[in-house]
């Protein structure tokens, strides 16, 4: 079983699969909102109420780890 992690904030959410995350950092890099950071060697969107649904973070993920999750789209 995956360890996954979620974050939300009202009908956004983001969970991060921390068993597939390598921290590379390109969804950090990539977010226009600074939702992402690396805490313990692993990804956190730790700001998930900064986040503007752009997608970019799962979009850019390297190792699949991260489902972003938007209520309206």
């Amino acid at each position: 079983m995956s360890n996954v992690k979620k974050w939300e904030d009202n009908d956004n959410w983001v969970e991060i699969d921390l068993d597939l995350c390598e921290a590379s950092e390109e969804c950090v890099n990539v977010c226009p909102a600074e939702v992402y950071i690396i805490l313990e060697g692993k990804v956190n969107a730790e700001n998930i109420v900064e986040c503007i649904e752009c997608g970019a973070c799962q979009d850019t993920c390297p190792y699949n780890a991260i489902l972003h999750h938007f209520a309206w789209r």
